[in-house]
C-alpha cells in the first residue's frame, strides 16, 4: 500500500467531485455522494451557523495526491440533527467535570439511515478496504485529540463499516431501533399483500380505495423529470416547510429552500418524487432517495389534510415502485409504530463512540449494552404488529 498523507476538506468543493464519485461509487447509495454533501453545505443547510463544521477526512496518496480513502466527518457542539440522541450523556460528562462537547462525527447529516461508511479505493469489502478504513479512523482519532476535540463518534454506518467497528478497541456500540421494507420474492405490489393476514390486506385495499375515490391520483416522478419542472421542486420546498411548522419546536426541519431548488444543478439523478393530484392541482409530495439497492424515504408535506395520503406517498407507492424496478429495500424513515402495521420490520442498528476522556469511555462501556438490549426489546414488541401471515 503506498504512503498515505492524512488532510481535511473543510467543505467538499475543496475536493474534486470525480476524485469522490469514485470512491463512493461502490457504496451504491447518493447519500455518499459527492453532489448530496456539497448540495448540504452549499444550499446553506448545513454549516457552522447551524451547528456543523465540516471536517471531512481524507488518505491521500504520497505521490498522486489522489485519495485513496475519504469519509464525511463534521466538529459538532451539539447533537441536534445527529438523530443519536446523546444529550443525557454530554450532561452526565459535563456534570462529572468531563467535555463531550466539541466532538468529531463521521455521519450523513440529517438523515437517520445506515449509510456512513469510509469510501476506500479499494472498494467497500476485502482486506484492502478495510485496513483502509482502519487507517482512515485512526487519523480520524489523531485529528481529534491534536484538535482538543473531546471524542470521536461514527452514527448510522452501514453494515460492513458497522463491522468494521465493532472490532476496534476502545469504540462502544449503542444499538438504535429502525424500521426496513424487504423484498421476500414479493414479485409485484399484489404479492406483497397476499403475504399480509386477511385482515391486514382488506385495510391496505381499503385506504387506497379510500384516496382513489376522493378523486386524488399518486404516482411516482423521477428526477430529471422533476427537474425539467421547477414548480414541483419550489412546492417541495413549500410542503417541506409547513409541514414542520406543524410540529413547532419539535419539528426536524434541517433543508433550506436552496437544497430543493439546487437539487437538479448538485444531484441530476439519485432521487425521486411521489406525487398526489387532486382536481388539477398537486396537494402532495413525497421525497425520496434511490441507490442502487435501496430506496430512503425522507420528506412528506399536504397542502391539505387528506386521509391516507400519507401511508399512500411515503409508504405504498415507493413499494410498489421498488417492486418494480427491482430495488430489494426500502428504508422509510425513523418513527412511528404505525409503520410495523403495514409491513415495515422493526431491527437494530449502531452508533459507535470513542470519548478520549477514559472515564467518560467506561462510563459508555457500562451503559450502552443495557440501552441496546432494551432498543432491542422494544424492536421486537413493534414486529408483533407486522401484519404477515404466520
Amino acid at each position: 500500500m503506498p504512503d498515505l498523507v492524512t488532510s481535511v476538506a473543510r467543505r467538499m468543493l475543496d475536493i474534486p467531485r470525480e476524485d469522490w464519485d469514485a470512491l463512493a461509487a461502490p457504496a451504491g447509495t447518493p447519500l455518499l455522494s459527492w453532489g448530496f454533501l456539497a448540495l448540504l453545505e452549499e444550499s446553506g443547510s448545513i454549516r457552522p451557523e447551524t451547528g456543523w463544521k465540516a471536517a471531512h477526512v481524507l488518505l491521500r496518496d504520497g505521490k498522486t495526491g489522489r485519495p485513496a480513502a475519504a469519509a464525511p466527518f463534521y466538529v459538532r457542539g451539539d447533537s441536534w440533527g445527529e438523530f443519536v440522541f446523546d444529550q443525557g450523556f454530554a450532561r452526565a460528562a459535563e456534570r462529572a467535570g468531563y467535555p463531550w462537547y466539541p466532538k468529531l462525527s463521521g455521519v450523513v447529516p440529517v438523515t437517520p439511515a445506515p449509510a456512513w461508511r469510509v469510501l476506500t479505493a479499494a472498494g467497500g469489502d476485502g482486506p484492502d478496504a478495510a485496513t483502509q478504513t482502519g487507517r482512515l479512523l485512526d487519523a480520524a482519532e489523531g485529528l481529534a485529540r491534536e484538535g482538543g476535540l473531546a471524542g470521536v463518534h461514527v452514527l448510522w454506518p452501514e453494515e460492513a463499516a458497522a463491522g468494521l467497528l465493532q472490532a476496534r478497541p476502545g469504540w462502544t456500540a449503542w444499538e438504535h431501533q429502525a424500521f426496513l421494507w424487504t423484498d421476500e420474492g414479493y414479485g409485484d405490489f399484489r404479492g406483497w399483500l397476499d403475504s399480509f393476514s386477511k385482515n391486514m390486506r382488506r385495510n391496505v385495499l381499503r385506504e387506497r380505495a379510500a384516496l382513489a375515490a376522493s378523486g386524488v391520483r399518486t404516482r411516482i416522478v423521477g428526477a430529471r423529470e422533476a427537474a425539467a419542472d421547477p414548480g414541483i421542486l419550489a412546492l417541495m420546498a413549500d410542503l417541506y416547510e409547513a409541514h414542520n411548522d406543524r410540529f413547532g419546536p419539535w419539528a426536524a426541519r434541517f433543508l433550506t429552500r436552496d437544497f430543493f431548488l439546487r437539487l437538479p444543478e448538485f444531484l441530476p439523478e439519485g432521487w425521486i418524487l411521489g406525487r398526489a393530484d387532486r382536481g388539477g392541482h398537486t396537494v402532495g409530495l413525497s421525497f425520496l432517495f434511490e441507490g442502487r439497492d435501496r430506496l430512503y424515504g425522507r420528506y412528506y408535506g399536504a397542502s391539505e389534510d387528506i386521509p391516507f395520503l400519507h401511508f399512500d406517498l411515503c409508504y405504498y407507492l415507493p413499494v410498489e415502485y421498488a417492486l418494480a424496478r427491482g430495488i430489494r429495500s426500502f428504508d422509510p424513515g425513523m418513527g412511528g409504530e404505525h409503520k410495523a402495521r403495514r409491513g415495515f420490520r422493526s431491527y437494530t442498528t449502531p452508533s459507535f463512540h470513542r470519548p478520549i476522556a477514559r472515564p467518560v469511555a467506561r462510563f459508555l462501556e457500562g451503559i450502552l449494552p443495557d440501552l441496546g438490549r432494551e432498543e432491542a426489546a422494544a424492536a421486537a414488541a413493534l414486529n408483533g404488529d407486522l401484519p404477515y401471515k404466520e
